[in-house]
């Protein structure tokens, strides 16, 4: 459960007790959704949050990474179609995109996989990255489909089959800071050396105008992912798949 449904949850429990006569139950867990509200809402503990999964992965040019026979580019960076005339929709995850892209152009690595499933898309990620890196002018024959994913585990494991066909044992992974290092830990429990290629920071290098206290919609969206993404790693280690 996400930070706002939890919000949502307490409140419930708030009008489920005042509804039952426990008042003071009740303000308590009024009260305790308005504090989790604001914490999460706060741009201290998000920017704290983000820090934690984006602080081993610093940001590096394209110029500066090594070379790989194989580029992985992880989906999540399209919300799907809007207009069949037009590029799937993309959200804010798209820097992966942008950054593979400049990656490719820096001779970084001749074909690119692109990894995603259809999962909540009408048809699979891959396709819909395929067609915005085409529309943004790399050769569609760079480009490989893994459209059967569905998740970050299901990424490394369908990837690795297609990787190793082509006797590839090392790739650049394009992926979300906040994000690598789950992805990272999947791909090498799958026997793929990984060259991190993160992207997408969540930790903007600019003055702030508001105090770090004060809530704002988007560090409540920053704080969203955070907690989906530690809650994974946590998953991930439970369920043996790193």
């Amino acid at each position: 459960m996400l930070p706002l449904q939890q919000v949502f949850l307490l409140q419930g429990g708030a009008l489920l007790t005042l509804w039952l006569g426990w008042r003071r139950t009740s303000g308590t867990l009024l009260a305790l959704s308005l504090l989790w509200l604001f914490c999460c809402a706060s741009p201290l503990v998000a920017d704290a949050l983000m820090n934690y999964l984006e602080r081993d992965y610093p940001p590096r040019s394209a110029t500066s990474l090594p070379a790989a026979e194989v580029m992985v580019v992880l989906g999540g960076s399209t919300r799907g179609d809007t207009s069949l005339e037009q590029p799937a929709d993309l959200n804010g995850q798209a820097d992966r995109l942008v950054f593979a892209a400049q990656l490719f152009r820096n001779d970084k690595a001749p074909l690119l996989l692109l990894s995603g499933g259809s999962a909540g898309h009408l048809r699979p990620e891959a396709e819909e990255m395929a067609e915005v890196l085409t529309a943004m002018g790399l050769p569609p024959e760079a480009l490989l489909l893994e459209p059967l994913s569905r998740n970050t585990y299901e990424n490394a494991f369908y990837s690795a089959q297609l990787l190793q066909q082509r006797g590839v044992d090392r790739v650049l992974l394009v992926t979300s800071a906040f994000h690598m290092r789950r992805a990272q830990k999947v791909f090498e429990a799958q026997g793929i050396e990984v060259v991190p290629a993160a992207t997408d920071y969540q930790l903007l290098r600019h003055a702030t105008v508001l105090p770090p206290l004060l809530p704002s919609l988007q560090a409540l969206g920053r704080t969203t992912y955070a907690v989906r993404e530690i809650a994974g790693i946590l998953v991930y280690q439970w369920r043996g798949y790193f």
